[in-house]
């Protein structure tokens, strides 16, 4: 699977993470009135209500499991920059989180003198049922259209793109001798910056590289390589640099 459809593929797995839990609210939850004792009722709600977000987890990770984090870069040759993409695999599963959750505002109720359920009529509760989600739900939309969080790489330094934020770091900036070579599965890497403000000491900086599709050894071996040798920066965003890229450290 290609890693854009990997990533478009969260959206409706988050979506079915939030339809899930409202269909267990109206459906699912009146059949546990009529369970005694009153602890196996609420056993099997909660495994039910945890089922609603294991199911499109699961699934969404089985489609996607081939979508490993990957030892290279994206080569962006119109902007001669390097670029690692947000990761669907960290994706996801927060997508679906936040679809479920938003599926707590969706609020029900007991129809008097019968085991159904319905959504809550008061005007301003049902309001809120229908808004958050939808905002919630386009919030993820475009998250994954803008394809945020990530990682660039040019000539002048590393842009890091937030699910809001913008950072820019120089390479001129960045302490040499680092970053060290992380854990196969580390969240961030630990930058040493310089501060722009002359005589206050250098302070670390963690960037995020759980939520990056490339692998944070060869993104911590990468900056440490442009940090080093100033010379090879201009090379930024070739696909010729980025075999040489591969072959030095290899």
């Amino acid at each position: 699977m290609s890693l854009r459809a990997a990533r478009l593929l969260v959206w409706p797995f988050a979506v079915a993470a939030l339809a899930l839990r409202v269909c267990a609210e109206l459906w699912f939850k009146p059949l546990t009135w009529r369970i005694d004792p009153n602890g196996v009722a609420l056993l099997t709600w909660v495994a039910v209500l945890a089922g609603t977000l294991l199911v499109p987890w699961a699934g969404y990770n089985l489609l996607t499991r081939s979508n490993r984090r990957p030892a290279t870069w994206q080569v962006d040759a119109a902007r001669n920059r390097f670029v690692a993409p947000s990761s669907p695999r960290w994706m996801g599963p927060w997508s679906m989180v936040l679809g479920w959750i938003a599926a707590a505002f969706v609020q029900t109720e007991r129809i008097a003198g019968e085991d159904r359920a319905q959504l809550v009529q008061i005007p301003g509760v049902l309001a809120l049922a229908i808004a958050v989600p939808l905002l919630v739900l386009g919030g993820i939309a475009l998250t994954l259209l803008l394809n945020r969080p990530r990682l660039t790489l040019d000539r002048d330094g590393i842009t890091a793109k937030g699910l809001v934020r913008r950072t820019f770091l120089p390479w001129d900036r960045l302490v040499p001798g680092g970053p060290p070579p992380p854990p196969p599965k580390a969240a961030s890497i630990p930058l040493v910056r310089v501060p722009a403000v002359p005589g206050k000491p250098p302070y670390p900086y963690p960037l995020a590289a759980g939520r990056l599709h490339v692998e944070p050894g060869f993104l911590a071996n990468t900056i440490r390589q442009y940090v080093e040798h100033p010379e090879h920066r201009s090379a930024i965003g070739t696909q010729r640099e980025l075999d040489r890229l591969h072959a030095t450290l290899r």
